[in-house]
């Protein structure tokens, strides 16, 4: 993981064109107005190689935006459950990771997202980086 290379990549995701549908294509899974990317896992290294990167990156996000908003998304859970409609890519990465922490992207029009998805213990870890214009619900 490399803190210079996930900047340039966040700054390419905030003015690249959206896929027009699902695109699974690795390591970035995209759709109509978002991109969900895997910027590392735990496979073969501590989970706390994760949450480091997470902190070095959100480091970098507050220096260029200010804090970002930090949030849980097991509210996004339950709100789905009783039955409400979450728009991707939020519903997506509120199954995978319980703390989100969000910025808007000034002059894109974009929110930029990052998580640990560690909610499933059957899966190795990942460090979630999402780009998206739909608003958080």
């Amino acid at each position: 993981m490399d803190v210079v290379k996930d900047l340039a990549l966040t700054d390419s995701l905030c003015t690249r064109k959206f896929p027009a549908g699902r695109d699974g294509t690795a390591p970035t899974l995209g759709g109509p107005g978002y991109f969900l990317v895997v910027l590392g896992a735990a496979t073969g290294r501590a989970a706390a190689d994760l949450y480091a990167h997470e902190a070095a990156l959100i480091e970098r996000f507050e220096e260029r935006w200010g804090e970002g908003a930090r949030w849980g998304s097991v509210t996004l859970l339950e709100r789905g459950a009783r039955g409400e409609e979450i728009p991707e890519p939020w519903a997506e990465l509120g199954t995978r990771a319980d703390d989100l922490r969000t910025w808007r992207a000034p002059g894109s029009g974009r929110w930029v997202s990052l998580a640990v998805a560690d909610r499933d213990p059957e899966a190795a870890p990942e460090l979630l980086l999402m780009v998206t214009d739909t608003d958080p619900p």
